[in-house]
């Protein structure tokens, strides 16, 4: 009896555990998301006293998930800013090969906003940057919490908040030429600009779809689980609007993932207020739906498998295609 007892309870266990792991992700989610798109903060502009506060908390986060820091004790990258006497801060934390390694896999999302920003009869002025980008930042730490609790990882895994984004890509590029694990060693950046908070998708797309030979690669760990690649034409038209541009104009792969608007089972899903990016309406409202946000950072978790496990062999076809005009 004790034995079929002991039986029923780990099936019950592995029965739920799933929508444990779903439910504390999304809740993980929009605690981040939440803070970081606080008035609080204050939009988060570069040199203001919201981006200092919310790399501290990102720091914090980094620590309390058991990363190690890149400096002794310190989580912070500083680089200057042109025109700001106070110097900006790229906050990294990183999890150790099991075996020496200069090869890693990057991680990375920016956590600046456009500030506050006052216009004539303009009510609101501070621009939260809920979608663009604190819940990219919230995705940040919950897969790096997932990837600290998976295990000792076979190469290095970095994860990069950057600073200096809207105003010119600053903090990403200061990584590139100041990494933790060599450059030329890097096996693909992930970053993450924007996140899924329309609900459950079936559909996805990468930037940049062109320039690059790893596009089939994603199809192939993707489509098996259930996924669509159907990408937009405009894709072309930001090869050089993310952190991944200064990536991929050195040669070193780099995406961003976003989920379309293909409801599970085909039909197209109705469009959503969310809250215009770069507009004070950029934040979480009642129309966001958190039940996706797990999917898509499963999305992320399964190409970083991947190419852990397979880390040579992609390239970046042609660079030029990320260099701003």
């Amino acid at each position: 009896m004790m034995i079929l007892n002991q039986r029923i309870s780990w099936s019950f266990i592995l029965l739920v555990l799933p929508f444990v792991l779903h439910t504390q992700s999304k809740e993980n989610i929009r605690t981040h998301t939440e803070f970081l798109a606080s008035d609080k903060l204050e939009g988060r502009g570069t040199g203001s006293r919201g981006i200092r506060l919310a790399a501290n908390y990102i720091a914090e986060q980094l620590k309390s998930i058991g990363l190690q820091p890149i400096n002794g004790n310190s989580f912070y990258q500083k680089f200057p800013f042109p025109g700001e006497a106070e110097m900006e801060s790229n906050v990294v934390g990183f999890i150790k090969a099991g075996t020496a390694s200069k090869k890693s896999v990057v991680f990375m999302a920016h956590y600046d906003g456009l500030g506050i920003q006052k216009e004539e009869g303009q009510k609101d002025t501070i621009y939260n940057g809920a979608r663009d980008n604190a819940v990219g930042v919230a995705a940040l730490l919950e897969l790096a919490r997932k990837f600290k609790n998976a295990g000792t990882p076979r190469y290095n895994l970095v994860f990069v908040a950057t600073a200096g984004e809207e105003l010119g890509l600053h903090g990403s590029k200061f990584y590139v030429d100041h990494p933790i694990f060599p450059s030329e060693d890097i096996i693909i950046c992930l970053n993450i600009d924007g996140f899924n908070v329309s609900g459950p998708r079936e559909d996805y797309f990468i930037f940049p779809r062109q320039g690059v030979d790893f596009i089939d690669e994603v199809k192939t760990i993707l489509n098996p689980l259930g996924w669509y690649y159907i990408s937009p034409d405009w894709v072309d038209d930001l090869n050089a609007n993310f952190d991944t541009a200064s990536f991929l104009k050195k040669g070193i792969p780099a995406l961003t993932l976003w989920t379309g608007n293909r409801l599970k089972g085909g039909k197209i899903a109705e469009p959503l207020g969310l809250g215009g990016i770069h507009t004070p309406q950029d934040e979480i409202n009642d129309n966001w739906n958190w039940d996706g946000v797990e999917d898509h950072l499963q999305l992320y978790k399964h190409i970083a498998d991947y190419f852990l496990e397979h880390p040579d062999g992609i390239s970046v076809t042609d660079p030029t295609l990320f260099i701003k005009p």
